[in-house]
């Protein structure tokens, strides 16, 4: 299917077929995304609350009502993953509070008003069709925050991704491209955006080390090997104890902070 043709509903469709994935929903790569709960969790504290914006089936927004006594809503256009994310949070053992809704990032009208201390996207603005759409749920989504708060928005660059092919081809491999669904954002983008009230503090590049480790050095491996690389393999788990080491991989946090 061509990504630029997938239509919401195509979307929609395809995240609801995968609510029952458990950890596996959003990615079958697991450590990727244990590095997308950290990066995003590094900003979360006891008291807040917290908005996750597209939560699929609920792992991250139940992970940081586990850790921390805040109040977090998920909100999510998949009805399929909202129903999952109820069930799983659940009977489970939590410090806050964790409820899930039906919302829309493109517009957030049944999404309780916050304000937010903290909100998150995980690979959310990403399955929206151009940068025009993107750029406006941006918008949305940081007229929720309270006075100093965070957008921690965790999603797939375009550039990192460009960056991290030109060492696959040095290595022989493949080109990666985005998933049919996916519309990877692209620095020069976001540099163009101004916000009221709302500045960009920065980009951390959490996943470098890991994306280079597992992308280039573990797929090379099963190259030789003739096999698929293996997302448990040695070096993946070695790359999820190191520090992030330049600007390439695909997922990276961009911090917008609500000013006064």
């Amino acid at each position: 299917m061509n990504k630029n043709r997938a239509s919401v509903e195509d979307i929609q469709a395809y995240w609801n077929s995968r609510a029952g994935l458990g950890q596996w929903a959003g990615s079958r790569d697991v450590p990727a995304k244990q590095l997308e709960i950290e990066a995003i969790a590094s900003h979360a504290r006891d008291g807040q609350r917290i908005l996750d914006v597209g939560c699929g089936n609920g792992v991250t927004a139940i992970e940081l009502a586990r850790r921390f006594a805040a109040d977090v809503t998920g909100v999510d256009y998949a009805s399929e993953m909202v129903t999952m994310a109820t069930k799983l949070a659940a009977g489970q053992d939590l410090r806050g509070k964790a409820r899930f809704l039906i919302g829309d990032v493109t517009s957030l009208a049944a999404t309780p008003a916050g304000p937010y201390d903290l909100i998150y996207t995980e690979r959310t603005l990403i399955n929206l069709a151009d940068w025009k759409t993107q750029k406006a749920a941006i918008e949305t989504i940081t007229s929720r925050l309270a006075d100093g708060g965070v957008y921690a928005m965790c999603e797939n660059s375009q550039d990192g991704l460009d960056k991290l092919n030109l060492f696959r081809n040095r290595a022989g491999l493949p080109k990666i491209e985005p998933p049919w669904h996916n519309r990877y954002l692209r620095d020069e983008e976001i540099d163009e955006v101004a916000l009221p009230n709302v500045k960009l503090d920065g980009c951390v590049y959490y996943s470098s080390t890991y994306y280079f480790l597992s992308r280039v050095v573990n797929a090379w491996e099963a190259a030789q090997s003739g096999k698929d690389p293996d997302y448990d393999a040695p070096v993946n788990q070695l790359a999820l104890k190191l520090p992030p080491i330049g600007d390439f991989g695909q997922g990276r946090l961009w911090l917008w902070r609500k000013v006064t």
